[in-house]
């Protein structure tokens, strides 16, 4: 069991999710390729990991935006 949730939420909410390191992302396209690495299958083992599945994808799309409309 998770020792305090609270202290996961929190850095989950502060990530500095402008900054994702290349490395990082380049490490996360294999997982974000998994067949079952979505919300929908997710949600079939656990709502938890349904829920880190949608902030883990949400959080790359957003950096892929933002390092594209930064420039501007």
């Amino acid at each position: 069991m998770m020792k305090d949730p609270n202290k996961f939420k929190e850095a989950l909410e502060k990530y500095d999710k402008d900054n994702i390191p290349d490395k990082a992302l380049d490490l996360l396209k294999d997982v974000l390729a998994l067949d079952y690495f979505n919300v929908e299958t997710m949600t079939k083992k656990s709502s938890a990991a349904a829920n880190m599945c949608k902030w883990v994808i949400a959080i790359v799309e957003y950096n892929r935006i933002y390092r594209n409309v930064k420039p501007l």
